[in-house]
């Protein structure tokens, strides 16, 4: 996947979210955070790529449940394009060892021209500003089966989780397209959702 798609192991640019114990009959939980970071140029080796957007997905199940959980896969649709991970957990390095800083994803989005599978969010107008162009990224999550799964809460409760799991980010109210709010400097704060698993009914998990 190359320039595209990284696995983020730098603990220092690692977003820590703030979990607490999921009490009985938990109807969902927050495992991480999605944030469109921003769109800027991108050095590579033939020289400056412009439009680049970059997409950060951080997953942490620390003292949620009592293990990580596991998908197949997760994926970022972006305009029509979308880029998978492959099989992941919520753990460290996201299940993949050596690994040990927390499960941090980064995807990348820019012209298909210089390699990119992901569309980007913001492109130069003629004024030479950037124009944002994205309405809604789509973050889909695959449970190992395609199908309802269960696992054991921190408390040990079981939660009943759907098999596939479809979080939206979207502008806020007033704006026509997502707003990462970056500065004149290209430092982004970035717009973000919060990833949430919301619970299937019990008994489409007992089989």
């Amino acid at each position: 996947m190359g320039k595209k798609f990284a696995l983020l192991v730098c603990l220092s640019i690692a977003i820590r979210l703030p979990v607490s114990q999921a009490a009985a009959h938990t109807r969902s939980i927050t495992i991480g955070k999605f944030t469109y970071v921003g769109t800027g140029a991108q050095k590579d080796g033939d020289g400056t790529v412009p439009g680049v957007s970059s997409y950060e997905l951080h997953l942490d199940t620390t003292d949620i449940t009592m293990e990580p959980i596991s998908f197949s896969n997760v994926s970022l649709l972006v305009k029509g394009t979308e880029q998978g991970s492959g099989a992941i957990t919520t753990g460290l390095g996201c299940g993949l060892p050596p690994y040990q800083a927390p499960c941090d994803l980064r995807f990348e989005g820019g012209p298909r021209s210089a390699g990119f599978i992901l569309a980007p969010c913001g492109r130069p107008n003629k004024e030479h500003d950037l124009a944002q162009t994205c309405i809604s990224i789509a973050v889909q999550l695959v449970s190992l089966t395609g199908k309802n799964f269960s696992f054991a809460l921190a408390n040990g409760n079981k939660f009943c989780a759907y098999g596939i799991n479809n979080i939206f980010l979207l502008p806020k109210p007033g704006q026509a397209a997502l707003e990462p709010r970056c500065d004149a400097q290209g430092f982004c704060k970035g717009a973000s959702v919060p990833i949430i698993l919301h619970a299937a009914p019990a008994k489409s998990c007992s089989q």
